[in-house]
């Protein structure tokens, strides 16, 4: 069941290694133990939120449905 959210943890993953090393010691962990509950993951959007342009090269809000995509699959998957 886990295995269904690797490839969101992976993008996850990527976009963590964008940010500051302080924001990466704070998030790094949401990512390494998210469980795929939707609590741990509106957590994790609201806190994309809050890093802004960082997270991506272009428009933010393509990444947000992208990840947003990968929690969708993942989690149709485990039901």
């Amino acid at each position: 069941m886990e295995k269904d959210f690797e490839p969101l943890k992976a993008r996850l993953r990527i976009i963590c290694d964008r940010l500051d090393e302080d924001e990466q010691q704070y998030f790094r962990p949401l990512i390494d133990n998210f469980k795929g509950q939707t609590q741990e993951f509106q957590r994790i959007m609201r806190d994309l939120g809050k890093f802004g342009e960082k997270i991506s090269d272009g428009n933010k809000f393509k990444t947000y449905r992208e990840v947003q995509h990968l929690f969708d699959d993942a989690f149709r998957k485990k039901s």
